[in-house]
């Protein structure tokens, strides 16, 4: 049984196609049109009004009002922004990036020892298939639950290679760290008490790490590496590819963006339950990943998502006759629920939870 399901999953990863050289299957590409372009921002935009400089949202800093109202814009209008002075040296990314190319580059026989297995969702392998006629996306994942540590599935966390553990615990940290300093900045920038937002999202609530190979396509004007999504989360962080300069673009009226790769910057997004939070003030932005037909690509991101049992809903203080609540409370397994029903929809999950 265990040989059957390891040659079920051989045959779907996006690497051993690659390798092999084959065409890709249909199952992949778009139907009936192809990816639509992308432009460059101005540099203006990423270089300084969607930079924030982590250092300074601080309460203890001088600077800390201007770069709150720097925030309050970039998410009111973006839904995203990159970050600099994190806490994280150049060096650590570049090993937390290094130890997932090592771990991509194993053996096909030693990543499966990490497989994902029936009874939950951490491990490596691919996207889920939700419908029948589900449009794939031209990745693998390592999925790892790493806060809180008790849920940590070990057993799926790589041994190899010999730093993976060590260097996605210090990474784990530092996420936390940076979770409560963005969702504390966002209710100052808001106005509000300062742990709001940290309380409706949970002090326990999960971090899961997506790491991620994109490889080679040879129709990168048909194959999505990650369909337009919204993120289930309330914070997403992601560590970029610096080798590879575009993958990854974001939606603003109906146009897409190039995000370009800041050397030691971070990329922050807001999810669906912070747009819930804000009761629609802030966004929770749309964005994709294209495929590369010269390089392989390779991405850390990190999904910060409330306590399961919580029921997230906009925070009452932002609810007024100017602004009426916009959505209503969801919790995890509602928000699961909803998705499984509008992402074979291409719908998004907020658009259901409107009032």
């Amino acid at each position: 049984m265990a040989e059957s399901r390891s040659e079920d999953a051989t045959s779907k990863l996006v690497q051993e196609i690659a390798q092999k050289g084959e065409e890709v299957p249909e199952s992949y590409m778009i139907k009936n049109d192809v990816i639509s372009p992308a432009i460059d921002a101005s540099s203006n935009l990423w270089e300084e009004t969607l930079l924030i400089d982590f250092s300074q949202l601080s309460p203890v800093s001088s600077s800390t009002q201007n770069e709150l109202a720097k925030l309050h814009s970039a998410l009111k209008n973006w839904g995203c922004f990159q970050v600099i002075n994190h806490g994280m040296t150049s060096l650590f990314l570049d090993e937390l990036l290094d130890v997932s190319r090592q771990f991509f580059a194993l053996p096909l026989e030693e990543k499966l020892k990490c497989s994902i297995t029936e009874d939950f969702f951490n491990g490596y392998g691919n996207a889920s298939v939700i419908s029948g006629d589900q449009t794939l996306n031209w990745n693998d994942r390592l999925f790892l639950t790493v806060y809180p540590e008790e849920k940590r599935r070990l057993q799926v966390w790589p041994q190899k290679p010999r730093k993976f553990r060590e260097v996605l615990h210090e990474f784990s940290l530092s996420l936390r760290k940076m979770l409560e300093v963005f969702l504390k900045a966002m209710a100052r920038s808001l106005g509000l008490k300062e742990d709001i937002f940290l309380k409706e999202h949970g002090e326990q609530g999960s971090i899961d790490t997506r790491f991620g190979i994109y490889p080679r396509c040879s129709r990168p004007d048909k194959v999505y590496g990650v369909h337009p999504h919204s993120d289930r989360s309330s914070i997403t962080v992601l560590l970029p590819d610096k080798d590879v300069p575009e993958g990854l673009h974001i939606q603003k009226d109906d146009q897409w963006f190039k995000v370009p790769v800041i050397p030691g910057a971070l990329f922050v997004n807001l999810g669906d339950y912070a747009e819930v939070m804000s009761n629609g003030i802030f966004k929770s932005v749309v964005h994709r990943v294209v495929t590369n037909s010269e390089r392989e690509r390779f991405s850390v991101a990190a999904f910060c998502t409330p306590e399961p049992e919580n029921e997230v809903g906009p925070i009452t203080e932002l609810i007024s006759s100017n602004q009426p609540q916009m959505y209503k409370k969801v919790n995890m397994k509602t928000y699961k629920q909803l998705f499984f029903e509008t992402y074979p929809q291409g719908k998004r999950v907020l658009d259901a939870l409107k009032i």
